[in-house]
């Protein structure tokens, strides 16, 4: 019996470690939700009936939601920051797949594939990628485009000290047809760092037409110094012809590889990347990045790699070096940027708060470059605030799609799609407007709204997809906005309160507009019956195929889970599975002006000096001839203090303001930050100064 304890216990203890590798909390899961608002305000974005943004798209399937397996494992099966459907394009004309799952309540979790036909039809063309029964998962795919071959990727623990990521691909050239997959390769970590979470990516190479690089990342989840996890990343790369007689088989040997770890040294700062998104820019050849939002786990260590926030890091030389001068974070603050609490929320003492601190909240995102080399990376947007202690807390009522993007010189952020109010302090759009003598709040959830799913909330990817010919975007999550009200008690939604909708948003201008959202899966859906449907954890191929001058096609697979929570996750759900189902969804995108309503003309903010003694010239650029413009100052709790004359540059695109440090009333201000606010023709940014008498 003693050593049936002791097996018993190291069988768990062998479980837990195995969880604990795959199910990090990020950091930030310590925040508070707070819904002390007044539900009877509320209501859904999608209601909102007077906004700029396009209008929902018409879409139809191509090809229906189709059930490829029977999943027993009812959790993301994609992986986070990846894409796993990958289209052949030189050779062949079909679609792989990859994800995880059990096909029994008690198989083991394996890596499966698929293979779709040009008409969206699998049939038999789908398996386990090994031959061997292991513990399997988190796995990726990328295509080489002459052989129209398959690479595949994911992690598996052979044994307890070597947890790793392994390699191999399937021989489609050899037959024309998919299912010759090689002997898998093993990628050994360097203990006592293990690498797992793999993803791959086939982008240009430095040998020029006729090759291409195929990268290999993987992240760390051994704890740093503080036991925090940290997840720095590990890239691999290995340049391989683009021809048909390519000898792929050297892929297999690790020893071809080169590695690179550029942000290794973040472990000894605690200073965690908690989504790190790799990008390839195609019109850039050499241009890579990491992209994503990362933490202090334990604070400022003096000297750290990045401010808190999104960061970008980019290599210019095929991910061979990473220069820390193409390390950019977004700011010194431990939030994106603050909005004015307009709608007078209440902390958990019952007093107004101050400002409203707008953050990212969920990370395992995915991000692309655009035509014009700008860096897109999706995220959930929340807005909250903190506390005289330090705690955070959110309003689990405003948690919506966002992107963040990355222009060369600053970051920008969109809610996707815009809100209707708009923030006075900022300019931003924010979920809220007065109408009247009345605030409507609009509620937007980007996320599932699994019951107790702390780590699902984090965890439950954003997907964006690109066209760059065409300057086509789309963006796709699961939606628990219906759910959410089902649980406020709303009678119109009921219906949903076990069923999260997968959404598209789409843009014909690289981001700058977006539309109205295709609820895909709703449940009065007039294309397919999603009635009975539990959609969560879709994912997406990361280019739009062009159909004609106005229509892409993109190929989605999702989780249909038979009860309403994840067990995987100990979650509230009952172990009966769910379905892996795939689908092709044709949409329009109307083509838009070269310069469209929606971007916003203001180009470039400065003021000199900055910090500044007894005034400072706030200069700014617009993108055309402007009509009107103001220049505002505002303190941090979003209370006007100066509106100041603005003077017409030497170009119509251009004109400054000076500020000499006093308010409305003439009398000199306390020393302090203060936000500037330039508007032109409608839209605005704001940006900050410092006061130092």
């Amino acid at each position: 019996m003693k050593k049936l304890g002791l097996l018993l216990l190291l069988c768990f203890f062998v479980t837990t470690l195995t969880l604990h590798a795959e199910f990090m909390d990020p950091a930030g899961s310590d925040k508070i939700a707070v819904s002390n608002i007044d539900v009877s305000k509320l209501i859904p974005l999608s209601e909102a009936n007077h906004r700029d943004n396009p209008p929902v798209p018409d879409y139809e399937f191509v090809t229906l939601p189709t059930t490829i397996m029977t999943s027993y494992y009812d959790y993301m099966p994609g992986s986070y920051e990846c894409y796993p459907i990958q289209a052949q394009t030189d050779n062949g004309t079909g679609t792989y797949m990859t994800w995880f799952g059990t096909a029994t309540t008690t198989a083991t979790r394996r890596q499966y594939y698929a293979y779709a036909d040009a008409a969206g039809s699998i049939g038999a063309n789908w398996a386990t990628i090994s031959t061997y029964d292991l513990t399997q998962g988190y796995g990726d795919i990328a295509v080489h485009p002459a052989t129209g071959d398959c690479f595949a990727t994911w992690h598996e623990n052979p044994t307890a000290a070597n947890y790793g990521s392994t390699i191999c691909y399937d021989d489609y050239a050899l037959l024309g047809i998919p299912g010759f997959w090689s002997a898998v390769t093993f990628i050994p970590s360097p203990l006592p760092d293990q690498y797992i979470w793999p993803y791959l990516y086939v982008g240009p190479s430095p040998n020029g037409d006729g090759w291409v690089r195929l990268y290999h990342i993987s992240k760390n989840y051994t704890s740093d110094p503080w036991n925090h996890p940290c997840e720095e990343p590990r890239i691999m790369y290995i340049d391989i012809e683009n021809t048909f007689s390519a000898d792929l088989t050297a892929v297999l040997d690790v020893a071809n590889w080169t590695t690179v770890n550029p942000m290794y040294y973040w472990r000894a700062k605690s200073c965690r990347p908690q989504s790190q998104a790799f990008a390839i820019d195609f019109n850039n050849p050499g241009k890579v990045a990491i992209v994503g939002y990362c933490s202090w786990l334990e604070g400022d260590q003096g000297d750290m790699p990045v401010d808190q926030g999104f960061y970008i890091f980019e290599s210019l030389d095929y991910g061979t070096t990473w220069n820390t001068a193409n390390l950019h974070g977004d700011g010194p603050d431990d939030y994106i940027y603050a909005v004015a609490n307009v709608p007078q929320f209440r902390d958990q003492n019952d007093n107004i708060i101050d400002t409203i601190k707008v953050d990212s909240y969920g990370w395992h995102d995915t991000a692309q470059y655009d035509a014009s080399g700008n860096a897109h990376i999706c995220y959930m947007q929340q807005y909250g605030y903190t506390d005289d202690t330090g705690a955070g807390y959110y309003f689990n009522h405003f948690l919506p799609q966002a992107e963040a993007v990355w222009d060369g010189s600053s970051w920008d952020y969109h809610n996707v799609p815009a809100f209707p109010g708009i923030d006075p302090w900022t300019g931003k759009d924010v979920p809220w407007e007065i109408v009247g003598n009345d605030t409507i709040l609009y509620t937007r959830v980007a996320y599932n709204k699994y019951p107790g799913d702390a780590t699902i909330f984090h965890n439950n990817a954003q997907r964006n997809a690109i066209n760059t010919e065409k300057n086509w975007m789309v963006q796709l999550w699961a939606d628990g906005t219906y759910v959410q009200l089902a649980e406020d008690g709303d009678p119109a939604y009921i219906a949903y309160a076990e069923h999260p909708i997968l959404y598209i948003s789409a843009s014909s201008n690289n981001g700058n507009s977006w539309s109205d959202p295709i609820e895909l899966t709703d449940i009065y859906s007039t294309l397919y019956d999603f009635s009975d449907e539990i959609t969560v954890y879709p994912n997406i191929y990361n280019k739009i195929e062009i159909i004609d001058e106005t229509h892409g096609l993109i190929y989605i697979y999702y989780y249909d889970d038979n009860s309403f929570g994840s067990y995987a996750q100990a979650q509230q759900g009952q172990n009966t599975g769910g379905q892996i189902n795939y689908c092709m969804v044709k949409i329009e995108f109307p083509p838009v002006s070269a310069d469209p309503a929606h971007a916003n003309p203001v180009a470039s903010l400065s003021n000199y000096p900055n910090p500044f003694f007894s005034s400072t010239t706030i200069n700014f650029t617009s993108k055309k001839p402007y009509q009107r413009s103001s220049v505002n100052v505002y303190n941090t709790r979003g209370q006007l203090v100066a509106t100041l004359d603005v003077n017409a540059g030497e170009q119509p695109t251009e004109g400054y303001a000076t500020w000499n440090g006093k308010d409305l009333n003439g009398k000199d201000v306390a020393n302090g930050i203060y936000l500037y606010k330039v508007e032109i023709d409608g839209s605005a940014k704001v940006q900050k100064m410092m006061l130092t008498r």
